[in-house]
């Protein structure tokens, strides 16, 4: 109740000395109040398992991220490695890189009273506040723990780049005996580090207050995905924008040279671009293969994700009308080009070459431009030889008398007395007409919301827990959400009040 009652009072003292205006400073208190986000850094992970042949490769899923003890949901995505037991506490550690010396090395984090420090050493134990922690944002990474030893040829393919020459690597700790004379468990379940591809090789990891050399561990790899699935589509709704522009597309003209009346027929070709863009997501690998399945559509449409998909699709129309001898019409089609733009929610597969797929929901905008509602504009009929217009009613009249009748006529050309009609056929593929999303915003949601925080379809517990999945820590962080929301809101409507 203290800490809500000095919130309050601090809002007073804002108002009262704040140099802005009123509204001004409570976004300036929301600015301290809501945690920051850590800057990121990207990940190198190891392309190829020969030394000789290998190289680097930035990771699309993984990175590294400043801790900031401020924020209480930037663990939710941290990735896991191991546990921390003793008869008081049990909570996962989380890998962790600092730099020691101008030398770059991963461990592992510890709990000290309330906020996360890492445990990490070169040549010396040392314990670190400053360091950080890489993030599997979005969930989307595939990463594990493989066994390696030093008769391993060369690195592991996957395996995640800490500094120059090291990656990220891990040992099993060994505990003193306990009363009964079997293994204690006070501290963490592995202890981590890195591993130096000198020679043959060597994992080095802190270990009781020093740094220990083992030939053989664990090191961490990530095993990127081969391409993608959109699946489940749907549009918010309310947010959902439709942009209209009505196209000149092509014209012509249809004439008859000939000698009697009839029908003539014209071919009139155009193209439009089609264009389509499904956004992109944390932890969603940049130009990966990814197939759309989109609410009835036999064929799934295939991107690269995250880039723009562009293409030039063409149309046929086949022009008909009835004309005089000597006469023409202009014809000109139009088409409402549409851009559509929206938030949505879908389902995301992800394919492995050596394991099952790992599905989850994501949020992302997609934006579409495509053509619809094709129509036709046509001209008076005319003439072809001097481009008058062709009457189409009669000019005669005739007058009466009770002792003769006379009839007098215009010089006028002679009139046609049936209009003609024009029809358009299609002809060929018909790429043009209201887009399938279109079709299905009857079906979408009305809000755009995923749940971040639950673990992808098909992913065991094991690598749910190594991914940093928790069901303790993400209740907790939801708890402090609430909290802080409350605390926030109370802050904000008091100074309002008062303003």
């Amino acid at each position: 109740m203290s800490r809500r009652r000095s919130t309050i009072m601090g809002s007073r003292s804002c108002r009262s000395s704040c140099p802005l205006t009123g509204i001004a400073c409570v976004m300036a208190l929301l600015q301290l109040v809501t945690p920051g986000q850590g800057h990121t850094h990207p990940v190198l992970t190891y392309k190829n398992a020969s030394t000789q042949l290998g190289q680097l490769v930035t990771s699309s899923t993984l990175v590294w991220e400043t801790y900031d003890p401020k924020d209480s949901k930037q663990m939710q995505s941290a990735v896991e490695g191991g546990k921390y037991i003793s008869d008081e506490e049990h909570y996962p550690i989380y890998v962790c890189r600092v730099t020691i010396d101008g030398v770059r090395t991963s461990g592992h984090t510890e709990k000290k009273q309330q906020r996360h420090v890492c445990v990490a050493a070169l040549f010396k134990h040392a314990i670190n506040e400053n360091f950080d922690v890489l993030m599997n944002r979005g969930h989307l990474g595939k990463i594990a723990w493989k066994h390696w030893t030093k008769f391993n040829a060369g690195i592991p393919v996957g395996a995640i780049l800490i500094g120059d020459e090291s990656y990220i690597a891990r040992h099993r700790a060994v505990h003193p005996p306990n009363a009964e004379g079997g293994e204690s468990h006070r501290g963490a379940d592995y202890n981590l580090g890195r591993l130096e591809p000198v020679g043959l090789g060597k994992i080095k990891v802190a270990e009781n207050d020093r740094e220990k050399y083992y030939d053989d561990g664990e090191v961490l790899v990530e095993t990127e995905p081969f391409s993608y699935e959109l699946r489940d589509i749907k549009l918010d709704r309310l947010r959902t924008s439709l942009r209209e522009n009505m196209t000149e597309l092509a014209s012509s003209v249809l004439e008859n040279r000939g000698d009697t009346y009839a029908t003539m027929e014209k071919i009139i070709s155009y193209s439009f671009d089609y264009l389509q863009y499904w956004g992109s997501h944390e932890g969603v690998a940049k130009g990966l293969p990814t197939k759309i399945y989109e609410k009835n559509v036999a064929t799934p449409a295939e991107i690269n994700w995250a880039l723009k998909r562009s293409e030039k699709r063409h149309e046929n129309k086949a022009v008909f009308s009835k004309l005089w001898p000597g006469t023409a019409i202009n014809v000109t089609l139009l088409g409402n080009y549409v851009t559509l733009e929206a938030p949505y929610t879908a389902k995301l597969s992800a394919f492995y070459y050596d394991s099952e797929s790992v599905s989850r929901k994501i949020s992302a905008e997609v934006r579409k431009s495509y053509l619809k509602d094709v129509k036709m504009e046509f001209s008076p009929v005319y003439w072809i030889e001097n481009g008058t217009l062709v009457p189409t009613t009669t000019t005669t009249s005739t007058t009466s008398t009770t002792t003769h009748a006379t009839t007098t006529s215009t010089n006028e050309p002679t009139p046609i007395h049936e209009p003609p009609m024009v029809r358009v056929e299609h002809v060929g593929d018909k790429h043009s007409g209201p887009d399938s999303l279109e079709k299905t915003l009857n079906d979408s949601t009305s809000t755009n919301e995923v749940n971040s925080h639950e673990a992808p379809e098909n992913m065991s517990s094991k690598d749910a827990a190594l991914a940093g999945f928790g069901v303790g820590g993400s209740n907790n962080a939801i708890a402090t959400i609430q909290a802080t929301g409350y605390s926030v809101l109370a802050v904000v409507s008091i100074m309002l009040l008062n303003l």
